[in-house]
Order: C-alpha cells, then structure tokens, then sequence
C-alpha cells in the first residue's frame, strides 16, 4: 500500500520530459507534424521563389549575373537581421505567435513585391520577405520538438525535413503553370505600370503562407516554453489536452497533477491548483529584461558558447553551398539550354558554359519577354524529387547512424559532389551531379537542428537556433554575391570554395557534444 502511494507520488512531481512521456505519442503529434510540414513546405517555397525570377524577370528589370547576385542576397540579409529578432520574440513571447507573425509578414511582403516597378523598390520588399520567412524557418523545429519525448524526437524533426522537399517540388510546378501562360500577362507590353506573369508567380506564392496560419491556428503554445514562462496552469492544460486526444481518456486520467522546473542550478515545483486557476503573477518588464539578458548570459558561457559557434560555423559553410547552387540551378539549366541551342554539337562543363555564353550575350541574340525553356523547369522539378529517398533515408536511420556520423558522412560527400561539378561535361551530366549533390546537402541543415534542439537548454535553444541561422544566411549571402560575381568567367573559384567549405564543417563536426538533455524516461 505504502508503494503505490510513493508511486502515485512520484508521478505527481514529474519532470517535464516523463510528463510529456505520459501525454502519449500518437494522433495529436501527428497532426501537428502535418501542420507544421505544411509551414516547413512554405518556408521552402517563399525561400527559393527568386530562383525563377533570376531567369523570367530578366528583361523587365535588365539584370545582369551581378544583379542576380544582389538579388538573390538581398532576401537573406532580411534573414539575418529577422533571426535574432524572431528569436527573442520566441523566447520572450511564445514560439507559436511568433511563426504565425512571421509568415503573415511573408505574405503581406510577396503581395507587394508582385507589384513593384523598380528593382530598387521589388529588392527592398523581397528584403522583408526574408525578414518574415526565416522566423517560420527557424522556429518550427524548437516549436515541434517542444511536442516530442525525447524517444521519438530526432526520427520526427527528420520526419519535418520531408516537407521542405514538398515545397520545392511544388515550385517549378507553380512557376511552369504561371510564368509560361501568356494569360496571365495582365497588362500590356506598352503600359506603364506591368503585372506580367512572373509577377503573379510572385504573388501566388504569398498565398500559402497564409493558408498554413489557418492550420496553426487549433494547436496550442509549447507546453515546454508555457512551463519556463511560468505559465504552469496552461502547461498542464496543454499536457492534459494531448493525453485526451492521444488515449482518448479524460484530463482527469492525467496521472501528473505538478512538474519539476529546471531554472539554472534550482528546480522548483510548480502547480495548479484544483480550480485551474494561475497562482503566479505576471512578470513586471524589470523581470522580463532580467530574464532577457539571463538568456544571453547563459549562451555566451561555457560550454554553449563553443557548441554554438561550431554550429555556426557549420551552418555558414553549408548555407555557403547549398542556397547558391539552390537558388542558381534554374538559371544554370537556362543557360545549358540556350548554349546548346546556339551550339548543338558542342560539349562544355558548367563554367565553358557561363564563360562563353553569358546572358549580355545571349540578350542580343533573343527577345523579350524572355520565354523560359520548359527542359528548365522539368530539370529542376527533377532535382526536387531526388531529395525524396534522401529525406526518408535520415527519417528512418538517424537513430542507427547518429547524428554526429550523419552529419559528418553528409557534409563531406556533398563537398565531393561540389567539387564535382568542374568536371561535368554536358547538360545531363549537370543534372545527375546537381541531384546527387540535393539530395544530399538538403537534409543535412535538418540533422542540424536536431542537434541544436538537443544540445541547448530550452528557454535558449530558440535563440541558439536563431543564431545558428543567421550564420548560414550570411554564409548563403555571401555564396550569393560571389557567385554572381564570378559565374561569368571565374566560375571555378566558388565551385572550390563550396566543396571546401562543406568537407571543413564535416570534419569540424567530429567534435560535436553528447545530448546535454536528461536521459530518457523509463
């Protein structure tokens, strides 16, 4: 009698993770995962929407590769300054209104880009499109893993990393049904102010973003980060209403009535009491600016502050890579398309091709509007599909592998498949090479983040992640802005310091911690 009375005792004070191990895994964690791959699919397509404006809004705008560059960077340079800031919005006011926040300014920021006639003016706009989107981005990994026991947390963020995949396969789809159809050229050649298709490619792919705020809408805020907030009553309520919809019992059935807080080096006991209601009060801003920089102590000191700028760095040499040749496969394959048709029997590797057939050169032999090839989109639709087997492939073997020798293998065979690209010769073997280098590289920022989800205490992990982003997008500007630099005649140049970058951050990641998490409930 006395065991089951210290049992039942013991299940009353529960650590947050044998709470949420008695919430259940079932129906609720797969709907949100639902959710949340849909806004992790939007976050892929408002992120790579550019990569066929490079080709289709050439003329309207006459760029140049330079242009193309800036183009492309100006996006991830609202990245940067919208990661920190989305951060601590998570951190000090929920993860989930912060997502909801971002992808409205996403949307708001498509809509009016489409209808910008200057480069100036479309460059400032897509500036807060990356602004908006990276909060989404960064965000929906700690807000999903927030959910997750730590049994099933690593198989289902990679589980997360499928709906990226889905975003990019859906947007040469959207481009090729737009851009193509002469119908949707609103306005004349002649008129003053142009709404051409590539402009409503632009807009349409605002709409999604705020399609999937509707799907956020039903679920509720982190219960990891209510109970850090010492928002305890609405922790236990979230706890209580994933039970119930998980074993189709009451919220009385919940066996936990309190939770054991970590807070530093103290834990605390917090409770409801048996009218529901909350005992604590609010927090005045002294304590919030307090607790504000109490976070950004606890970053800056050993051991976070090691394991965060290995993850920075690693995260800047992939973003380095990937997002350029992601956001300049498009117009690649153009180009491939149109050196073939001016050279139908010549051979020529990537940079043969950008040195002898730059787009000045091409702009004199065509006219515009500039008519996008379809083997472009069909190419790159493509390179979508094959992230597919590799996305299933981590979902299923992360816990085989590790993450530690996932991320190591990844890095380095996708910097081997860069350095790869100097080699090819025709427009085929451009598109394997692209594929096998997708198909690797795409997963591997998500291996990534379950480890920073992992490794990070949870009222820091949102900042730790945001950072971490932050660093690739200044990695994937600069990627950028080389890129369209030198592509025309020293294309070379980045396509070493890609697979370099790559092969440096997979050997760096040798060294990456243990989990500092608690070890999971029996």
């Amino acid at each position: 009698m006395e065991e089951h009375a210290e049992s039942k005792e013991r299940l009353q004070r529960a650590p947050f993770e044998t709470a949420l191990h008695h919430a259940g895994y079932g129906c609720f964690q797969w709907l949100l995962l639902m959710s949340c791959g849909a806004v992790y699919a939007v976050c892929a397509l408002s992120t790579t929407t550019l990569s066929f404006v490079l080709p289709a809004a050439e003329c309207d705008f006459h760029l140049s590769s330079s242009d193309k560059g800036r183009l492309t960077a100006t996006p991830l340079i609202g990245m940067c300054v919208g990661s920190y800031f989305w951060g601590n919005l998570a951190d000090a006011r929920g993860r989930r209104k912060a997502i909801i926040g971002a992808l409205l300014l996403d949307a708001l920021a498509a809509f009016l880009s489409s209808l910008m006639q200057s480069f100036p003016a479309f460059l400032a706009c897509r500036f807060f499109s990356g602004f908006g989107i990276i909060g989404a981005t960064g965000l929906i990994f700690p807000y999903f893993g927030d959910f997750l026991s730590l049994r099933h947390r690593d198989v289902m963020l990679c589980r997360l990393e499928v709906f990226w995949t889905f975003g990019t396969i859906l947007l040469p789809g959207i481009a090729w049904l737009i851009i193509q159809d002469p119908r949707f050229n609103l306005t004349s050649e002649t008129a003053d102010f142009q709404y051409t298709s590539w402009r409503v490619f632009v807009a349409a792919c605002g709409v999604p973003s705020l399609f999937v705020v509707l799907l956020l809408m039903p679920f509720p805020e982190s219960p990891r980060y209510l109970l850090y907030a010492n928002k305890t009553e609405q922790a236990l309520q979230v706890l209580q209403k994933i039970f119930v919809v998980n074993t189709k019992l009451t919220e009385k059935d919940f066996p936990v009535e309190s939770m054991l807080a970590c807070d530093g080096e103290e834990e605390e006991v917090v409770t409801a009491d048996t009218n529901g209601n909350e005992t604590k009060t609010p927090m005045t801003w002294n304590q919030r600016w307090h607790s504000f920089w109490s976070r950004k102590k606890m970053l800056v000191t050993p051991p976070y502050i090691g394991m965060l700028v290995l993850c920075c760095f690693v995260d800047f040499g992939l973003m380095f890579s990937y997002y350029t040749l992601m956001m300049w496969f498009p117009d690649l394959f153009e180009r491939f398309s149109q050196f073939s048709s001016l050279y139908p029997e010549v051979s020529a590797g990537v940079c043969e091709v950008s040195a002898n057939v730059t787009r000045s050169e091409l702009l004199g032999k065509q006219e515009c509007p500039q008519v996008i090839d379809d083997k472009v989109y069909i190419h790159t639709l493509i390179v979508a599909l094959s992230c597919i087997p590799t996305a299933l492939w981590v979902g299923l073997t992360i816990n085989m592998v590790g993450k530690k020798l996932m991320l190591v293998m990844m890095l380095i065979s996708s910097g081997l498949a860069a350095l790869g690209l100097n080699l090819v010769r025709s427009s085929l073997e451009n598109l394997i090479l692209s594929c096998v280098f997708e198909a690797i590289v795409s997963c591997t920022e998500a291996v990534l983040f379950c480890v920073i989800c992992e490794i990070f205490p949870t009222k820091v992990a949102a900042t730790a992640m945001a950072v971490t982003v932050m660093c690739g997008r200044v990695g994937a500007i600069v990627g950028n802005v080389v890129f369209g630099a030198l592509v025309d005649q020293h294309c070379i140049v980045p396509i070493y310091m890609f697979g370099s970058l790559l092969i440096t951050s997979g050997l760096l990641c040798t060294i990456l911690p243990k989990s500092t998490r608690p070890e999971r409930p029996h």
